[in-house]
This record gives structure tokens, sequence and C-alpha cells, in this order.
């Protein structure tokens, strides 16, 4: 079977650095070659000689349609093959298949283009895009468009049928020096202004318009011209994703991130399946600050890259290179602190491109988080190799040194204040099962802070010791007896430090505190037993939010040896009452541990609750006024959605039980919640209050107490606490404020602002 009989059609203007190679691609597959040249004055003409073209000498009238319709005009043969310079075939010996077995009434035939385009770091990115670039030969099949012109709408109305086929077209038009591309983008923008004179409501050329200042960089008259292109587009347009997935790239160069994202989530409940979408939905994301989510996105990006999705095709979709999608997921789960996920993810991408210098200054950050100076200087510099002059490299070096420094300074201070004793200051006690997941996350979090790791293992089955042997923790078997305070007890019992510091797996401690702990425990007075720190704790929400929580607890004690010192409780264990039991006292303390374990899915979350349930109702059973247990079985009740049970159990507790004052408030606040959504605000008020005497620069009771107020048509005085609980969110966000505490979403408060102020409108 021959080839189908097919006319190659070009158009040009002084190409001779591309056409011999783009020749060279199409002329085994064509019957002729048809160049028009609009008034080349170097050696294209030459070329074109050389390879039989058929040339056509053409006056340029700033009109790309004009132009390529001369060339069809010409053609002889039933098909035709349109291509630039700047473009090869890459599988031409598929054309004969493609288009003798396509069925009858085909008149086009889509064809993958793949562009690269350089970015600002040396890096390629590429783009594809299906463009209708092997048609028939039909007196009604031409081109439209002086710029970006269009043959789709054409072939349509002359009644034929498009197909998709695997044919690709690499090409090499981005590449360009930045001097030849603004020259390029510069004559495309008086072509598009021309254009859009004549029309200027053209959705497809707003939004090429808006490319190319994009491209020159001017932002605002970009944002314009993709803002009217998105309102003008017709719904069901193939221009209208196209336009909000680059109109979400502007918006996120101009840092407005929620724009960004707005756009890219409407792009993809159009096309669901593209890559491009997803990719401007997480970097939108990741730059709000939400790394969970934005690493789900790079995932869903992932998925839709072997999607064959005709309208992703059409609309054209981005590419994003595996080490740089290892990269990214890398800086999420730093984001997360999930350092040894981040570890991985960089150490992936790496190995996929050892010359791409980010996966490896993602490394050096990973090293740098775990204060391991010298490995992230060593990193830092083999990137600087692989990108000299870098600024952002330089700086971080700059700040490692630094650091080092520092904590060259830390080292002698703290070898002087402990020589005088040879027992080591910290240990860190843990028990674990099957953690491991989480485990080498917290380990990393105490390099360099414990002197010793004590691990408990009540019946790990995957690697969880082997990850304990790597941080050279001490190991010891201890079966579970549905009982945390005997697993802790048991902790304690082999530890050997001065100090004892407890975390659970799915705990870190965090960056600042490893540089403060030390020196607190070398600095405490005799009388103190244990320290406050404060837990943060991300609750994952039903509607895919994170509400932060936060809560101080005694997690750092002095070893008073067991069994002086030991844990009380089945679960949600305490040390308190074991040190005030010796006469010391627990002091506040700035150390933060980061607690992930409510951060999961609804699935692992009820697993949890199910347990806790199960001991918490075994330990009311076996203490029935300890108030702590009730307290926390009422938490449990209602994270079970069984509300009345839990405000029974609330209440039990503050009447029965002697309760701490951050577990008081938290009691009061709780309960003033449940009697809020009953409606009941004059009991709402009184248990915020209540809970605000016992932690009083918490935000949580004082936005209770805001909206009880509102709702008892007291809008004045819910007004001023609303501002309040504004101040003192946007102030000390991310600080501890007190024993215990609920970020409150400043949407909420701007919600019970706006109707205070609303009331008192009426009102006066």
């Amino acid at each position: 079977m021959q080839y189908p009989e097919l006319s190659v059609c070009i158009i040009v203007l002084n190409e001779e650095k591309m056409l011999g190679d783009c020749l060279e691609s199409v002329k085994p597959y064509s019957s002729e070659i048809i160049l028009v040249d609009t008034g080349s004055d170097d050696r294209t003409l030459e070329i074109a000689e050389k390879y039989g073209c058929r040339i056509i000498k053409s006056h340029w009238n700033d009109d790309f349609a004009e132009a390529r319709n001369l060339a069809l005009a010409a053609a002889q043969y039933p098909y035709i093959l349109s291509i630039d310079a700047d473009e090869r075939l890459l599988n031409g010996e598929l054309l004969k298949e493609i288009i003798l077995q396509s069925p009858a009434g085909t008149g086009g035939w889509l064809i993958e283009v793949v562009s690269e385009a350089r970015r600002n770091d040396g890096g390629l990115d590429t783009f594809t895009t299906n463009l209708l670039r092997l048609f028939v030969n039909h007196k009604d099949v031409r081109f439209s468009g002086i710029i970006h012109e269009q043959i789709l709408e054409s072939v349509l109305k002359a009644g034929f049928t498009i197909h998709n086929t695997p044919l690709k077209f690499v090409h090499l038009g981005y590449t360009h020096s930045p001097d030849e591309m603004r020259i390029k983008q510069s004559r495309n923008l008086i072509l598009l202004d021309k254009a859009l004179a004549a029309d200027t409501n053209n959705a497809h050329n707003l939004y090429q318009r808006g490319k190319t200042h994009l491209a020159l960089g001017d932002l605002e008259k970009a944002e314009r011209d993709m803002s009217r292109s998105i309102d003008m587009a017709a719904p069901g347009s193939a221009i209208l994703p196209q336009a909000l997935n680059y109109g979400g790239i502007v918006a996120f160069q101009r840092k407005d991130f929620e724009v960004a994202l707005q756009r890219a989530e409407r792009s993809l409940s159009i096309v669901e399946n593209q890559q491009f979408g997803n990719y401007i939905k997480a970097e939108a994301l990741m730059a709000m600050g939400n790394f969970r989510d934005g690493l789900a996105a790079f995932e869903k990006m992932s998925e839709a890259r072997n999607a064959d999705d005709v309208m992703t095709k059409i609309i054209g979709d981005y590419y994003l290179p595996m080490e740089q999608y290892h990269y990214r997921c890398g800086c999420c789960y730093v984001g997360m602190k999930q350092y040894y996920r981040a570890k991985q993810e960089f150490q992936k991408g790496n190995k996929l491109n050892p010359s791409d210098s980010s996966n490896i200054v993602g490394l050096a950050n990973v090293a740098y988080q775990f204060e391991n100076f010298d490995e992230a200087k060593r990193l830092l510099n083999d990137a600087l190799k692989l990108s000299p002059g870098s600024k952002e490299i330089l700086t971080f070096i700059k700040q490692v040194e630094n650091a080092m420094l520092s904590q060259q300074t830390d080292m002698m201070m703290n070898t002087k204040l402990s020589q005088s004793s040879e027992r080591p200051l910290l240990s860190l006690c843990m028990i674990v099962k099957n953690e491991e997941k989480q485990l080498p996350d917290c380990l990393e979090s105490v390099r360099g802070v414990a002197d010793e790791i004590i691990i408990v293992d009540t019946g790990s089955t995957d690697s969880t010791k082997q990850i304990a042997q790597r941080y050279g923790a001490k190991i010891f078997n201890f079966p579970w007896i549905d009982d945390f305070a005997a697993a802790r007890n048991e902790s304690i019992r082999h530890a050997t430090g001065e100090w004892l510091l407890y975390l659970d797996a799915d705990e870190r401690l965090s960056i600042q505190s490893r540089e403060k702990l030390r020196n607190l425990l070398l600095n405490a007075g005799k009388d103190i037993g244990g320290y406050i720190c404060t837990i943060e704790s991300p609750h994952l929400q039903l509607d895919g939010s994170s509400e932060m929580h936060r809560g101080g607890y005694p997690r750092i004690f002095r070893n008073y040896g067991y069994p002086n010192i030991i844990f009380k409780g089945r679960v949600h264990e305490q040390i308190t009452p074991s040190i005030f039991a010796l006469g010391k006292l627990i002091d506040l303390s700035d150390i933060v541990i980061s607690h992930l374990g409510y951060n999961v899915n609804r699935e692992t979350m009820e697993s949890k609750i199910k347990r806790n349930y199960s001991m918490l109702i075994r330990h009311v059973q076996e203490e029935p006024l300890n108030g702590y247990a009730w307290f926390q079985l009422g938490q449990t009740l209602a994270q079970m959605f069984l509300f009345k049970e839990a405000e029974s159990a609330i209440r039990f507790a503050i009447e029965n039980g002697e309760l701490s004052d951050s577990v008081y408030a938290s009691a009061s606040s709780t309960l003033a919640q449940f009697v809020g959504n009953q409606r009941k605000f004059d009991e709402a008020l009184f248990w915020a209050e209540r809970s605000l005497e016992k932690a009083p620069n918490q935000v949580f009771a004082l936005n209770i107490k805001a909206y009880s107020l509102l709702y008892l048509d007291r809008a004045a005085e819910a007004e001023l606490l609303f501002l309040e609980v504004r101040r003192r969110l946007q102030q000390n966000r991310g600080v501890p404020r007190s024993g215990f505490d609920i970020d409150i979403p400043e949407k909420v408060i701007e919600q019970g602002l706006a109707e205070a102020r609303k009331k008192i409108g009426k009102n006066y």
C-alpha cells in the first residue's frame, strides 16, 4: 500500500536555521511541498530548493491565514499537512494507516504538538496541544484569523468530522533566546491588537493576547485580557478552560492565589482529566499554606498524566517533568513537617535527574530542619555547581553558616553546664505499634536534642523496630493490655536521663523548640518537676478543611525513677498527679509539639475513636469520679456524633471531678458550644465566661461569648468582642496563647461582626 498523496504546506520568513530539519522530517511522506515565502533575505529559499519545494513568493500583509490559504489554494493532492519551520514530524510512518483507515466523512485529524518553553532557572516546561494540522484538500476548508489562525471551524462547517491521532509534532518555537522571544511576542501583539480592533469581544483573540502580555511580563494587561476572555467565552467552547488555566497562571504571578485556585477548579470542573488545572491548583494551595490539599492536587496531576481524554488534548496540557513533580511533592511534605517522606520524594527526583539542582536543595532543607548543618551545606554546594550564581542557593548557604555558628556556641555553653554530670540530660520515651510511616519524622525531630531514645513496642509487625534501631533507640517489647499508662510506665522504667520527654509517633518537636529545650532543662530550678508544652493539633473536618486545636500538657518532667513517678489512666493518661504527689511544681514553657494524629481521613479517625471509647468506658467504670476520664469520654462521644451523651459526660466531669485549669477551660467551652447549638444562649454565655476565667487569652471561648451576646440581642457588646477575637487571632496566630485554645476561621469572625453591625444599624 502506497502513502496517500499528500501536499505539505508551509509559510516561512528567514528560517535558514530551522527549515532544513523540518523538511527532512516530512519529505519521505509528501507528494509535494509548497512553501510560501513572505520576504526571506537569508538562505531559506536555497534550502527550500534543495528539498524540491514548490516556492510561492508573497508580500507579507500581516495576516497568517492569508499566507496559509495561499499555500492551500496551490495544493494539488487530496490531503494537506500544515507545518511550521520550527516544527518536526516525529512519526510520519503512521500517516498512511491513519488516513486510509479513517471512517468515511473524515475531514481532519488532530496532531499532538509538543512545545518546550525555557524557564528562568534554565529548565524546560513541556506543554501539549492537539491541533488540526492534517485535513482534506477542499475549497471550503480554509484558515481564518490574522494570527493564531484556525481551520477547525471551516472543516466542521463543510460537513466533515474530526478524529484524534497518535501523530506528533515537536515545536521548538519557544526555545529561542529571551531577546528573540520578545521580538516574536511583540510582533504577535501588534497583530492581536489589529484583530481585536475589528472584533473587540473575540474570546480566542483576547485569550491569545493575554498569553502574549503574560510572556512579555505585563501582568496587569494579561489579567485584563484573560478576565474578558473568560467572560466572553461560550460555556461549551474549548477557549474557556484554556483561558481559565492561563488566567490562573496570571493570578498566581500577581500573588492572587485565591483567584488562581478558583480559576483552576473551574477549569477542572469543565475538563477533569487534565494536568494543567491540577498543577495550578496545587501551586496555589501550596502558596496559601495548604500543603495537604496541594499534595493531593499534585497526585491528581500525576493520575491525569496517562488519561486519554480528547478534550484535554484539544485545550492543551502541561507536562511537569517527573523530577519536578517529586520536588513539589517533597515541598508539600516539608510544609506538613513530614520530613522523612519529603526526603524520599527529593531522592526520587534527584535520581531521575541528577542535574536538576532543586531536589538537592530540597534534601539540604530536610538536613537543615534536623540541624544537620554540615550535610545541608555540602548539598547546597553541590547544587551551586549545577546552578552557578543562584541567589536562592547562596542565601540558603549563608543561612546555614549562621546556624552552624549558633549551634557551635550553644554546644560550648551546654558542655560547660553539663560537664559536672555524666548522666544523660534528656531521654525520649515512646510507645509504638506499626508506626513505620510516622516514626522517622518523629525521631528526626529530636535528633541532637535527646541523649537517649527509649522505644516500648507493643507488637509491631512492620519495619518500626528496624527504623528505631537506625536511630540508636533502646527497644523493649511489652504486650498491649489496653492500658496506655502501663505501656508508658514501662518506658520510664528503662530511661536513665535526668529529664523525660514523651512523644507519640505522629508528633514532632517543632524546629524552634529544638533550639530551646536543652537550655530550658539546664537552667530549671530544683523545685520544677515538669514543664507544660503546647500541643498543636490540626483536626480534619468533614468539609475537608483543617481546624487547629491547641492544648497545654506536661510532656517534659524530671526522672524521679520508677515507680516514684508514673502515668495514670488507661487512655489520655496523665503524669500530673504523680508530679504533684512528690511536692514538685509544673511550669509553663514555650516548647511546641505538632500532633498530626487528628488530621487523618474519617475511616482512620473512626478506628481511633472506637478504640478510645472502649478504653474510656473501662476507665470510668474503674474510677467513676475521675473527672478527667469523664471529660475525655465526652470529647470522644462528640466525635461519634452522640452529642446528648457527650454533654452529659462533660457536665459530670465539671461537677464531680477535679480538673486542671486548662482542662476545665476546655470542658466549659465545649459545653458552651453544645448548649449554643441548642440555642440556649444564656447558658452558652455562662459557660464561655467560665472557660475564659481559667484561660483568659483564648479566642475559642471568646468567640462563643460574642455569638451568644449577638443572639441575645446585645449586638454592641458582641461587636466589640468580635473585634477583639479578630485582633487576637491576627496578632498571635501560631503563638501559644493559653493552656487551651482552638483557632477560629476568620470568615466565622467576619460573619459574626457583620451580623452584629447589621443589628446595630437596625436598632439605631
